[in-house]
């Protein structure tokens, strides 16, 4: 079989693949592409400011267990005591999520407005966590009493750890690996799926197949004259090579560039939102972890502690 010939065989072959695999592959890159935007939005009324420091686990023993006396007071129903040793415990160990969302819970029910602020602060330390729904409502449902030119809260942002690499970085990884890209990108289950396509198609066309041909011989007789006759031969043979590997190569670029275009998305969102809240005037300064801010459009400024 002639070289040119193998590749009319293996051109069906691709035009039939090759847009599978992508379409199997393309949903999945944009789901991730949008999973970690989605899941780390804030509501409109919550902007965003630096981090919490990280926490000792002293401190975050003793948050524990000023959170479990603030839970007993409020089945008691002392809710002035609960809110006070919820504050305490949210001082001690601001990156709880849950001590956000009990102090939350507990300033909504004394209808206080510093419960916007501990729900803004639940969706940023844990923007999947079960509560992030309900806490959203509620934040909602407590904006409803501002005004509507009001901007409120400033909340702690997500950990360093969910901070974009740079995009170069995303890009070489995942030329260098297929789905690395999405794994550095914070996105480990579309690379597994990138991963584990890549692989797949790259096994396929390296499997060996064995492929029995008639070939033609020349022999000589006893009389000395020569002759032709036909011959089994076996061979074996990669016959689906190029679409294989080729398939995921394609993943592989694929996956690479959307882990770039993630990443510098990413990048660029962290800084506009770093920008507008060095650039924002007329906030006061409160600190962290109960902290409402009201900007007015007049230049009011309003804080609750």
């Amino acid at each position: 079989m002639s070289y040119l010939s193998y590749l009319n065989n293996l051109r069906p072959k691709v035009t039939r693949i090759v847009p599978g695999a992508l379409l199997l592959v393309t949903p999945i890159l944009l789901q991730a592409q949008s999973g970690r935007t989605t899941a780390n939005t804030l509501p409109s009324r919550c902007s965003v400011s630096a981090a919490p420091a990280s926490v000792s686990p002293q401190a975050r023993r003793e948050a524990q267990q000023l959170s479990g006396r603030a839970q007993a007071a409020s089945i008691q129903g002392d809710n002035g005591a609960a809110i006070d040793l919820y504050q305490r415990a949210a001082r001690l160990d601001p990156s709880d999520a849950s001590i956000a969302y009990s102090l939350g819970r507990a300033l909504e029910a004394a209808h206080d407005i510093r419960a916007m602020a501990e729900y803004c602060r639940v969706l940023a330390l844990a923007p999947t966590a079960p509560e992030a729904a309900d806490v959203r409502q509620r934040i909602g449902e407590l904006a409803l009493t501002l005004p509507p030119d009001t901007s409120i809260v400033t909340v702690p942002a997500a950990a360093q750890h969910d901070r974009m690499p740079a995009p170069g970085t995303a890009l070489v990884s995942g030329l260098l690996i297929p789905g690395l890209g999405q794994f550095v990108t914070h996105n480990p289950i579309a690379g597994l799926l990138v991963m584990a396509t890549a692989a797949g198609t790259a096994y396929w066309g390296l499997q060996s197949q064995s492929v029995t041909t008639q070939v033609t011989r020349t022999a000589i007789d006893p009389l000395g004259h020569a002759y032709q006759y036909q011959s089994p031969e076996t061979t074996s043979q990669r016959p689906h090579l190029a679409v294989g590997v080729g398939t995921a190569a394609a993943i592989s670029l694929i996956a690479a560039f959307q882990a770039f275009a993630h990443a510098q998305s990413g990048r660029e969102h962290d800084a506009r939102a770093e920008s507008a809240l060095s650039g924002r005037s007329g906030f006061a300064s409160l600190s962290a972890p109960s902290l409402v801010v009201g900007a007015r459009a007049v230049g009011l400024g309003l804080a609750f502690r």
